[in-house]
């Protein structure tokens, strides 16, 4: 029995074993608050309830279930041993008999929110969603608009990584094993996306522990314990973990962006945790310029259509902007970029486009542009530009200069 463990709220059987010499005879019997545990009925009831006359058995190992009840607060259980003549158990105890306190934590929740920095407006479906239970499915839908009601876009889709949480913060399960160490210092095998402030989880973790230092490999536990090398431990945000976290949304370049989330409860965990996901890396005013990637046989002059051959934010062919835009040249190939001029070492080994630098495609909407390769180019040379796109509302907003990335692999 270990000195003292926190638990979640759920009702459980906790094996107690009691080690000793055999034939030691003693009494056992645990208490919640005034009430005692009945092993005949697994309630706690205020009548006095105590195992008489145990004896350890040859393979020196005492063990019995009590029946933990699911709670709704905070409860705490102590367990009790009182030794007969000439015992000898091997279990500390205090002054009062006691071995050990296991603490249950009461109805702790998750709340799942949608929040930005900047002048999006969310609705409030998209914030506040709870859960309390294992399997418990947290779904959200609502609109993002921009509060002064231009064109919102939406330039990527957050994603989910359960070890490292992805797009949404305390979201991450990371399952690590134990390299050596001791007390409170133990170095494990890797120590990625392990984080300050997770808790630890695992066979021989006694009570709510969790990570005060990290450095590298190394991690500094809240307190000693008594681990061993090859031993998994599991670190997470008070002890929640999800099965999965997903988001969509189906339009961009309109007024209103219809946006839903959906987090599924694996593990419910002792303390209240908030879920959060920052949508303005994610969605903003500013019109896509979505990457590009065209192959171009050795000397051919083509043709590329940045509307159609884009990669989209739902990772497909096609811009999904509602609105229409003016695409122009935000860049033209040069040498630092073009690998043909870096193998032969000239500067003037690059494509040429048909339009010069900040020069419209043509009319709004029009998203072709010729590219011609370099005489020297090969097969394998890749070359690069950029495009940016402006959109056509009343007050234009030109994309992200960091978007509209084109290459061209020469074939």
């Amino acid at each position: 029995m270990a000195e003292t463990k926190t638990i979640s709220r759920e009702g459980q059987t906790r094996n107690v074993e009691i080690i000793g010499r055999p034939g030691s005879v003693f009494e056992f019997f645990v208490k919640q608050g005034s009430n005692y545990y009945n092993f005949n009925t697994t309630t706690f009831t205020s009548t006095v309830s105590e195992l008489k006359n145990q004896t350890i058995p040859n393979s020196g190992k005492y063990n019995v279930d009590v029946v933990i009840p699911e709670v709704t607060s905070n409860t705490q259980y102590d367990f009790f041993i009182r030794p007969g003549v000439n015992t000898k158990l091997s279990v500390e105890m205090t002054n009062d008999l006691k071995i050990g306190t296991l603490y249950q934590k009461g109805k702790p929740k998750v709340t799942v929110t949608t929040t930005d920095d900047t002048t999006l407006n969310i609705a409030s479906s998209l914030t506040g969603g709870t859960a309390v239970n294992p399997k418990e499915v947290i779904s959200q839908r609502g609109a993002i608009t921009e509060a002064s009601g231009n064109l919102v876009y939406v330039h990527s889709l957050p994603t989910w990584n359960q070890q490292t949480g992805g797009a949404w913060t305390n979201a991450r399960a990371v399952t690590q094993t134990i390299a050596h160490g001791r007390g409170d210092t133990w170095i494990l095998r890797d120590g990625t996306n392990i984080t300050t402030g997770l808790s630890v989880t695992g066979k021989n973790i006694v009570d709510e522990i969790t990570v005060s230092a990290v450095s590298g490999n190394k991690i500094t536990l809240s307190a000693k314990q008594k681990l061993r090398r090859g031993q998994k431990l599991k670190f997470t945000p008070s002890q929640w973990e999800f099965s999965d976290v997903r988001s969509k949304a189906a339009t961009s370049g309109v007024t209103s962006v219809d946006f839903s989330q959906q987090v599924v409860v694996k593990e419910v965990g002792t303390a209240d945790l908030t879920v959060e996901l920052d949508i303005d890396d994610y969605i903003d005013i500013k019109p896509n310029a979505f990457p590009v990637n065209v192959n171009c046989p050795v000397g051919t002059t083509i043709e590329i259509d940045c509307a159609l051959e884009c990669t989209n934010f739902l990772g497909r062919l096609g811009d999904l902007d509602a609105n229409t835009k003016t695409f122009k040249v935000h860049s033209v190939p040069t040498h630092t970029t073009s690998s043909a001029a870096i193998r032969l070492a000239q500067i003037g080994v690059v494509g040429t486009l048909s339009k010069a630098a900040d020069e419209a495609f043509g009319s709004a909407g029009v998203s072709t542009i010729e590219y011609t390769p370099n005489a020297q180019m090969e097969p394998g040379d890749t070359d690069v530009f950029y495009y940016k796109t402006v959109d056509a509302q009343s007050s234009p907003q030109t994309s992200s200069l960091t978007q509209g990335k084109v290459t061209v692999t020469i074939v």
